[in-house]
């Protein structure tokens, strides 16, 4: 997918997570190199705001909708020593397991499938570029049982499912539940620019949303 190619079908917000699942398992081969052809700093933000929140390098993250890994090496590079990764596609999940930067990489179906890990585990999950599509709100649930009391939660967010229509029920889920206390909302880079947009759906800068377990 370099800037004059059309978008990658299947990408759309009518896109189920099943379909979703189908298209990375396709797209596993060429995905990193199309997303830094591009331009992919939506990482790196994601990476540099956990920095600032956390202190020391011994704290235990989640990289939720992981990718082939491009988190977990911003993360690595700022010093942070335990992070687990996890994707629903298996196919682009083994691209992320041969970078090394993950200790555990497993499959998990956000908002279907429990995270298989213990309780108040983490310190921070990330997800970076899940929330474009529907995702069951019961994710956020599953969210709040693996990070420790007062961990953080940061997610990216599209911005026409991050308006106050609330159109898959994110913003409700938390900004109002007592389980969570929100922090900050930041518009910052996602993708570059691409030069075809057909369905008028691509948005290069998403929201950066950072909120605390209760």
């Amino acid at each position: 997918m370099s800037k004059n190619l059309k978008p990658i079908e299947g990408l759309g917000a009518a896109t189920s997570l099943d379909d979703l699942e189908k298209v990375y398992d396709k797209w596993s081969k060429s995905y990193e190199t199309d997303m830094l052809t591009i331009g992919y700093s939506g990482p790196e933000n994601a990476a540099n705001i956990v920095r600032k929140l956390l202190v020391g390098d011994e704290h235990r993250i989640l990289d939720m909708a992981a990718g082939t890994g491009l988190a977990g090496i911003e993360l690595r590079k700022l010093g942070f020593n335990h992070i687990d990764g996890s994707d629903m596609s298996t196919e682009i999940l083994k691209k992320a397991a041969e970078k090394g930067v993950y200790d555990k990489v497993f499959r998990c179906k956000m908002g279907e499938d429990n995270i298989d890990t213990e309780d108040e585990l983490y310190s921070a999950v990330t997800i970076v570029g899940c929330f474009s599509i529907p995702v069951k709100i019961d994710v956020f649930q599953e969210l709040h049982r693996v990070l420790k009391p007062g961990g953080y939660l940061v997610a990216t967010f599209r911005p026409n499912t991050w308006i106050q229509a609330d159109p898959y029920g994110y913003r409700a889920a938390l900004m109002t539940s007592p389980n969570w206390k929100f922090m900050s909302d930041d518009l910052l880079d996602q993708h570059g620019p691409l030069n075809i947009d057909t369905n008028q759906e691509f948005y290069p800068k998403w929201h950066f949303v950072v909120c605390q377990k209760q």
